[in-house]
């Protein structure tokens, strides 16, 4: 007995496709002006619209970070070098699961300010807002996604996120407002761009579950970019490194002037039981005399 599979995601008729509810080639084929359109409907919004639009497009905007330094992309490279560019497309991106970084850390930054926007709600002030992040850090470790910057002083996406916006109608949305006050009570510890694209989602009306993965496609094009070139150009650079870029430290190589002799091993020897045959093969002397 096979279980049946309830989604609302689409299914396959004849002469067409269907994607939440509606045809593919009739309907969608004139609603769809992007490639990231149906993107807007997979992470569960009820329609594609100019505001969804444009938080993909900072989303992708914020997370353009394509430094080959950076460890996942090095990954991406090392895993295409061997010429499939796919394996480092996908293989590298298994890092994304992780909360640390990346579509992990904007889970966090999202979770975090959905749990404050609740405790303070709409008629909150900048003390109410203070009181809900310090409750948050308690139950979080001391915790807050979307803050600290590594080896720079300013996340320099975060900046160019703000100055898109600036008082445009994204300017206007609850959390995006929220998200500066939070930024303003944790100060002077500097914000990440996690917490800024973590309003963005949230005003979208995208779950904080779902914020992850959300900036996961749209960050997509930094492997992919990566996975192509080094799947063409570092397979020789990645696997026959010139003798002057290593550095060997283990055990000094033994010299000696001659080989040693190899002596082969013993024939098997073991007594033959009384009425049985001889086993065949070149291993069996026979401790009888007269055989």
């Amino acid at each position: 007995m096979t279980a049946p599979i309830h989604t609302r995601v689409g299914t396959i008729v004849d002469g067409d496709n269907r994607f939440f509810g509606r045809s593919v080639f009739t309907h969608w084929a004139h609603q769809v002006t992007a490639a990231s359109d149906p993107l807007l409907l997979a992470l569960g919004l009820p329609a594609i619209t100019d505001q969804g639009r444009e938080v993909l497009r900072l989303l992708v905007l914020g997370s353009i970070s394509p430094d080959a330094r950076v460890w996942p992309l090095k990954l991406t490279r090392l895993l295409a070098s061997h010429g499939d560019p796919l394996v480092g497309y996908f293989g590298a991106q298994l890092v994304s699961a992780g909360k640390i970084m990346g579509p992990g850390a904007l889970v966090g930054a999202a979770q975090a300010l959905a749990w404050i926007a609740g405790e303070v709600g709409d008629d909150g002030d900048d003390a109410a807002v203070a009181r809900a992040v310090q409750l948050w850090r308690e139950r979080a470790h001391n915790r807050i996604g979307g803050f600290g910057v590594p080896f720079r002083d300013v996340d320099e996406r975060r900046t160019g996120i703000l100055r898109l916006v600036g008082d445009g109608p994204l300017s206007r949305g609850r959390y995006w407002r929220l998200h500066l006050r939070v930024v303003a009570a944790l100060h002077p510890l500097p914000p990440n761009i996690a917490i800024t694209l973590a309003a963005l989602v949230l005003d979208l009306g995208i779950a904080p579950e779902h914020a992850g993965i959300a900036l996961a496609v749209c960050m997509s094009g930094n492997f992919l970019a990566h996975a192509v070139e080094a799947a063409a150009i570092d397979g020789a650079r990645a696997h026959d490194l010139p003798r002057a870029a290593i550095r060997y430290t283990g055990a000094a190589p033994r010299a000696t002037q001659t080989r040693t002799a190899i002596v082969p091993p013993p024939a098997l020897r073991r007594r033959q039981p009384a009425g049985d045959d001889p086993p065949r093969g070149d291993s069996y002397q026979s401790n009888d005399p007269t055989t």
